[in-house]
């Protein structure tokens, strides 16, 4: 069975289409990298997985729950799918420890010391366990984006969602940000990725998803959509991204 299922998915900002008729099923332990040029719908269609944004037209649902029924308890929802977005979102009066095991000890009502075991985790599995007392002002960009993906792993979520998580850092920092988040591929986490970082979704994708104009214009396995692309916009895009 599908974890995330979209049917027909259409979405407007007034008289702009952001997303038209997008349809897509992940299965359990993917890892879907969804490429495309800015304005294609991209983000949108994550923000939208999570319930962050409402649609107009078909149907979301994660784990066999309608993301979009009426009455649906999102903060339930949310912590089956976590969202990390390009800025870290950290909060800057709070510690490290205290931005990871805020939403656990608010929303699951788990103990201080519960809470503070699992940040103590999920840390060590980003590789920054010595900064649990850390401020975020103390610590270098791709060291906050990795608390911001430890703080959604925290919630153990069944699903996560990366919205370009490595387009504010420099080269070096993002190859920290991506040696997670291959960690967290191989250990079989589901994951959908907004990213452009063709060689990390050449290597680590089961699928590439390209996004052209609201729609899914190609997707297939990574490989071979992005060695053999089928349309010309595909090809013009992945030739502008890798030269």
């Amino acid at each position: 069975m599908s974890l995330v299922e979209l049917k027909n998915v259409s979405k407007s900002y007034g008289a702009l289409k952001v997303l038209d008729g997008v349809s897509l099923n992940v299965v359990r332990g993917e890892v879907i990298a969804v490429i495309g040029r800015s304005g294609s719908g991209k983000s949108t269609m994550l923000r939208c997985i999570n319930g962050l944004e409402p649609i107009q037209g078909g149907e979301i649902s994660v784990d066999g729950q309608r993301v979009n029924a009426a009455g649906v308890d999102l903060r339930l929802l949310r912590q089956k799918v976590g969202i990390v977005f390009q800025s870290f979102n950290l909060f800057p009066h709070l510690s490290v420890s205290d931005n990871i095991t805020l939403a656990p000890r608010i929303v699951k009502r788990e103990s201080s010391e519960k809470a503070r075991a699992v940040a103590l985790d999920v840390l060590g599995r980003v590789g920054l366990a010595d900064k649990i007392d850390a401020f975020p002002h103390q610590l270098s960009g791709g060291q906050q984006q990795r608390v911001a993906i430890a703080r959604s792993l925290a919630m153990q979520p069944q699903v996560m969602l990366f919205d370009e998580v490595t387009s504010a850092l420099d080269p070096e920092l993002t190859g920290e940000v991506l040696k997670v988040l291959e960690t967290m591929a191989q250990e079989g986490m589901t994951m959908i990725l907004v990213t452009h970082e063709i060689g990390f979704a050449r290597r680590f994708g089961s699928r590439v998803v390209f996004m052209h104009q609201g729609k899914i214009w190609e997707e297939g396995p990574a490989a071979e959509t992005l060695g053999r692309p089928m349309t010309p916009e595909l090809d013009t895009f992945l030739s502008a991204v890798l030269h």
